[in-house]
């Protein structure tokens, strides 16, 4: 089947996607984790009429919680008490001690995984395959190389079927990702959601010629740890910017969170409401800009419009996070392709679970040459 996952999955998508296996099962459903994604897989499983009987935790991180009214058991008390029960999957992480209990649990009895936007209502069935597959086939054919069309494919399987054996099929390493970038020669780069520096820090690492980082963050919390790491960094020097990244000038609601779920107010997270600034991109600088990175927690589109004068001035590398919303990973690639004909487009996932971290790396034809 692995050979199967390196093509795109059939259209119309016929078998059982993730919702109805899990509805047909015949098998007591216990969700593994609580919180946000706990509590959007409840609405899914409600709107299906799909059974809960409990919600559990890793061995070990059970500390008489309850959730949704019901005891919080751990995975053996679980075992113990439902042998035969369907774990559901309704948390994210890239740890690999936790990857590693995910797989364990998944060599025992199946662990599903529903896709589960970050950002946005719209799920990725087979009625949503069915209705967008000229636009996935034709993002398909974009790709410059096999890995990234492998790395699509496999990821358009894992959300139709839920199953961790796509999922984790093609994922390549942080260091990997900026391989691509090596041919550009960059100095000065814009990070859109910086969060708290974590990936200027990875910049300042993996891109030798970089002197300026220019780091736009909304949220309060996570722009004061962006500070911080603007101090302690000798090199290069790291402009903060406190607002978030859209297509006009002015300002925006976000559910400030200080943490990586802080977003625009389309999206559907539950956390305070914090007004701040609105920016174009473009209106940041006048420096010629090789590298702009976004991760706006499903606002990329909006970021991209607000930065068409600048990548049609300088034709930076582009790495645009493509996974919030269910539409990103064909839509962006499409988007850009439309505007900006100059540019080869990769795609790269690092190891995580769900389907998280899809790295779209668009890089002007004179450099995309030396990544065949």
């Amino acid at each position: 089947m692995t050979d199967a996952y390196d093509t795109l999955p059939p259209c119309p998508y016929t078998a059982p996607d993730v919702y109805e296996t899990i509805g047909t099962a015949g098998r007591p459903v216990v969700i593994y984790g609580m919180g946000n994604g706990a509590e959007k897989l409840l609405s899914r499983f409600e709107k299906r009429k799909i059974p809960v009987a409990g919600f559990f935790a890793s061995d070990g991180f059970v500390r008489g919680q309850s959730f949704h009214g019901y005891p919080v058991r751990s995975y053996s008390e679980t075992k113990a008490m439902y042998p035969d029960f369907l774990p559901v999957l309704a948390f994210a992480s890239n740890r690999e001690e936790v990857l590693t209990r995910f797989l364990t649990i998944n060599g025992e009895t199946p662990l599903l995984v529903p896709d589960l936007p970050v950002a946005g209502e719209e799920d990725f069935t087979p009625d949503f395959y069915r209705a967008h597959y000229e636009e996935i086939a034709r993002a398909y054919d974009l790709f410059a190389d096999e890995e990234s069309r492998r790395t699509y494919s496999s990821v358009l399987w894992y959300k139709l079927t839920g199953r961790l054996e796509p999922l984790l099929l093609h994922t390549c390493t942080t260091a990997e990702i900026y391989k691509l970038l090596e041919n550009k020669p960059i100095k000065c780069e814009i990070d859109v959601g910086a969060y708290r520096g974590d990936t200027v820090r990875e910049s300042a690492e993996h891109l030798p010629l970089l002197k300026t980082v220019y780091a736009v963050e909304p949220d309060p919390k996570s722009y004061q740890k962006l500070t911080q790491t603007a101090k302690e960094l000798t090199s290069p020097e790291v402009i903060p910017v406190h607002a978030a990244a859209g297509k006009e000038n002015g300002e925006t609601l976000i559910h400030g969170s200080g943490n990586r779920n802080s977003s625009l107010s389309g999206a559907s997270y539950r956390h305070r409401d914090v007004t701040v600034p609105l920016l174009r991109i473009d209106s940041l600088t006048d420096r010629t800009v090789d590298y702009i990175k976004y991760d706006v927690e499903g606002a990329e589109a909006d970021a991209l419009i607000g930065s068409e004068g600048i990548i049609a001035r300088d034709r930076p590398a582009l790495l645009v996070s493509a996974y919030h919303r269910s539409r990103d990973l064909f839509a962006l690639p499409l988007m850009l392709a439309a505007k900006y004909p100059f540019y080869r487009f990769y795609l790269r996932r690092t190891r995580c679970v769900p389907a998280w971290e899809i790295a779209l790396i668009a890089l002007p034809s004179e450099e995309a040459h030396a990544n065949p």
